[in-house]
């Protein structure tokens, strides 16, 4: 029988007069690598910020392994590892340096496993380089890196191959998928590179204006021999024509 992880049950995020997010469900099952599919301004973001504790919603619930009342949630939330737009680190200290701040927050003691993180992460030659003479790429490699500090059971990543070159998408890619297979990490991911999901989800979540346009298997969706970009291509249309259909009927 499968784990849930992760559940949202009808998350509503309102910003005075604008709704970010309407009605979002969708649950996360142990053992899956599940990418999250929208585009600019679909609400991505913002479901992973209520999920990691990052933002409050309006409305609805986030349950984390099995817990869902909201003072447990923080302590629960110490078993997840999440990296949620650009990583934030003090630019005049190194990577290792960094890393160590970041498992101080998460109160962990013992931290011998920071070179090996800096090593599988793509980082570990960069010695005592400070982070502000870091690429992008680099610093979004140490936000992986600072995701995994304690040994999380779910990851949750926002755009995680932002600013990697293609040597570096694959190493990103082959470092998520044995996290996956050979660690047991459960991995929620959000990219507009549908090419690098196609390679990497087990599973889907299809999200457009701030609503939930489908849930689905990797499987199911290249069944249907299209790929990745041309099914969500169409999911859009048809709720694009769905929403275009209402709006006529209530005029």
């Amino acid at each position: 029988m499968s784990e849930k992880l992760l559940e949202l049950k009808n998350i509503t995020k309102c910003y005075k007069k604008q709704t970010a997010l309407e009605n979002v469900s969708f649950s996360i099952e142990k053992g899956h690598v599940y990418g999250f599919v929208g585009e600019n301004g679909a609400g991505k973001t913002t479901t992973l910020r209520i999920i990691t504790g990052l933002a409050r919603q309006t409305s609805g619930s986030v349950e984390l392994f099995g817990e869902s009342n909201t003072k447990k949630l923080t302590d629960y939330r110490k078993k997840m590892g999440c990296m949620i737009e650009h990583p934030v680190f003090d630019t005049s200290l190194d990577a290792a340096e960094n890393l160590r701040l970041y498992g101080l927050l998460y109160g962990i003691k013992e931290l011998s496993m920071i070179p090996q993180l800096l090593e599988r992460t793509g980082l570990g030659n960069v010695g005592k380089k400070k982070v502000r003479d870091f690429s992008m790429g680099m610093k979004q490699r140490l936000g992986i890196a600072a995701a995994l500090i304690s040994s999380p059971e779910l990851l949750i990543l926002d755009e995680p191959v932002n600013g990697l070159d293609p040597l570096g998408m694959i190493a990103v890619r082959k470092l998520l998928t044995s996290l996956n297979k050979d660690n047991g990490i459960t991995i929620l991911l959000s990219s507009h590179i549908l090419s690098e999901l196609q390679e990497l989800a087990t599973d889907y979540i299809f999200i457009s204006g701030g609503k939930i346009l489908n849930t689905v298997s990797a499987q199911e969706v290249l069944s249907g021999e299209m790929s990745l970009e041309q099914y969500y291509i169409s999911l859009f249309k048809d709720s694009t024509q769905t929403n275009s259909h209402k709006e006529d009927n209530n005029a």
